[in-house]
Order: C-alpha cells, then structure tokens, then sequence
C-alpha cells in the first residue's frame, strides 16, 4: 500500500488561505486555527477530507491517476510549500 510519506512540518496547515473548503479555519494569515505550535492538528481524528491525503484520492482522484501518480503530486506540492 503506498501512504504519503508525511514529515509533519505543518507547512501546508500554515497556507489554507487558497483552499475554500478550509475558509473557516484560516486565521486570516493562511494558517489553519486548529494547528497547534509543535506542528500537530487539535482536530487531527476529525479533520476534514480535504486535509486527509488518501481520502481524498479515494474521493476524487482514484478514476483519473494512479495512487503513486497522486503521491507524487503531493509530494511536489509540498516541496514548493516548503520552497517558498
């Protein structure tokens, strides 16, 4: 089974300001209100889809790429997160 190799640096819950279905939960400054100062999510077990890797590639992606192919995707995404 192929997981997303996430290395919890918090970087994508510090820029939501770009996600609509996380406009509630932006502080205002991109960063979600529920990310807590070591970097962990206050609502981790009941976070919403959007913020979970594999479900939403069961949701959305799982008829248009491979799950390797979405992996790698994230993984770019997160690259240039931590680029900027």
């Amino acid at each position: 089974m192929i997981i997303f190799p996430c290395d919890g640096c918090g970087i994508c819950c510090k820029h939501i300001e770009h996600i609509p279905q996380l406009k509630e939960f932006d502080t205002g400054n991109g960063r979600c209100k529920h990310l807590l100062d070591n970097n962990l999510c206050e609502i981790y077990s009941d976070r919403p889809d959007i913020c979970r890797v594999d479900r939403m590639y069961e949701l959305y992606f799982s008829s248009v790429m491979s799950k390797e192919d979405y992996i790698n995707a994230n993984l770019e995404g997160c690259k240039k997160l931590k680029m900027k």
